[in-house]
């Protein structure tokens, strides 16, 4: 494939420059690592800064209840890459923001000073440790075995183990938030749909319960949306326990089993901009691609994006109707963990090749690029992300994904005029099981 080809000739060039880097060999001495498995110190030029633990307490200013404050508004732009800007800046550019800077004059890349805030409790740190000399993946890279708690493999040694660590991140406990959808149209028209979004990561927690990971997602508005709901259930056993997905219709009582929610269905939430697979920037099995560790990279990445948290902002204020305008986003020099992943055969998806960017703090995916049958690159995705220090976790408060084949792009999690995220409400798997949907009334 085209994609393929010309990510393994960047891959060697970048290893010429020394701008992408691999597991270390026995032979070299390995660097001080944080718990997550990160390279502690900065890069040569100091453009990244060493890891000095996060936010792990409240910044200045946070009140319970009410949005996080951006702890860095005094920073300035540090640059600004443009269009004119592109080759020279293009091996630290993902291929997403390489197509967004040749397609749209308007848009641009604003760079600040790198900021390492991602942080999480002690005792997660601990569990990863522990995590480090037990887990394995067995069934071919599709099942996780004796890991509790933390990231699974913080000093990964293949794409699978890198994939899992997004799948088992840290997410700051069980969180509830309001999810705005919008998907902006040529004329920059934006149709609002609200959603509550309810996240019981059971293997985090260590709770005694069959999945790994809970989803419910429930319509709030508009009124064709509205008391719809879908349960998302994943295990650490996806081939003894797959997926299991149960949807109650909007204005229905009538609880369905929802099977093919996994893997290329469209998305309905996203008017079909993101498929099954994409929700959370990756979600579901691995078992239809082969995927790959290419090594680590330094990239311009979205981080620490306080400033779409701001509880002043509407959509109007910055949902152009081809991108958001780039005043409002911030990208910071990371170093992030590179995996490609390419469909087997026997299987079909829309988008048979992708690559995604794991940043090495958080495991968090922050951008993701999915390209067609024809080696074309067809879906871009970013995770907005910022560290909630009240928790510590560094999270997304924002997911855009640009449909380059169709000229338009949906942009999730907006909250700004509702609550913020809640995390650490007490939460049980009996919430998330079918039969909630048949005694819960309807909420607006």
């Amino acid at each position: 494939m085209v994609a393929s080809f010309l990510a393994l000739r960047l891959a060697g060039t970048l290893v010429a420059l020394g701008l992408l880097t691999g597991p270390v060999t026995a032979q070299e001495p390995p660097p001080e690592l944080t718990p997550f498995g990160a390279i502690r110190a900065g890069d040569q030029n100091r453009f990244i800064p060493e890891w000095t633990g996060g936010l792990t307490a409240p910044v200045k200013g946070y009140v319970d209840g009410q949005r996080h404050p951006d702890p860095f508004f005094e920073d300035p732009r540090w640059f600004t890459v443009g269009p004119a800007d592109l080759q020279r800046y293009r091996v630290r550019l993902s291929v997403g923001l390489q197509e967004l800077l040749k397609r749209h004059p308007s848009f641009e890349v604003p760079v600040y000073v790198t900021r390492r805030t991602a942080a999480a409790p002690q005792r997660i740190y601990d569990a990863t440790a522990e995590n480090a000399k037990t887990a394995r993946l067995v069934e071919n890279g599709l099942v996780v075995r004796d890991a509790r708690v933390g990231i699974p493999f913080p000093q990964p040694k293949s794409g699978a183990e890198a994939m899992w660590n997004h799948l088992l991140r840290w997410r700051g406990g069980t969180v509830t938030a309001l999810d705005g959808v919008v998907v902006p149209d040529s004329y920059g028209n934006l149709a609002l749909s609200r959603y509550r979004m309810e996240w019981f990561p059971a293997y985090s927690l260590a709770a005694d319960a069959p999945a790994a990971l809970y989803l419910k997602r429930s319509g709030l508005e508009p009124q064709q949306v509205a008391g719809g709901v879908l349960i998302l259930q994943d295990a650490l056993d996806p081939i003894r326990r797959p997926r299991a997905a149960w949807f109650r219709p909007p204005g229905d009582t009538k609880v369905l089993r929802a099977p093919d929610f996994a893997y290329d269905t469209p998305d309905p939430t996203t008017d079909g901009v993101r498929t099954a697979d994409m929700l959370d920037m990756f979600s579901g099995m691995l078992d239809r691609f082969d995927v790959t560790l290419v090594g680590r990279r330094s990239m311009y990445a979205p981080y620490n994006a306080n400033r779409l948290e701001a509880g002043n902002l509407t959509p109007e204020d910055f949902l152009w109707a081809a991108h958001p305008n780039p005043a409002f986003l911030r990208y910071e020099l990371h170093r992030l963990w590179v995996v490609d992943a390419k469909l087997k055969p026997g299987f079909s998806h829309p988008f048979p090749e992708r690559t995604y960017y794991l940043d090495e703090d958080s495991w968090q995916i922050v951008m993701a690029e999915h390209y067609a049958p024809d080696g074309t690159l067809a879906r871009y995705a970013e995770a907005h992300g910022m560290t909630y220090s009240q928790v510590p976790v560094f999270a997304p408060t924002m997911e855009i994904t640009y449909d380059l084949s169709g000229n338009r792009y949906v942009i999730n999690g907006l909250d700004n005029d509702g609550p913020p995220p809640v995390f650490g409400k007490p939460m049980t798997a009996d919430a998330f099981a079918p039969e909630s949907l048949r005694t819960t009334t309807r909420r607006r």
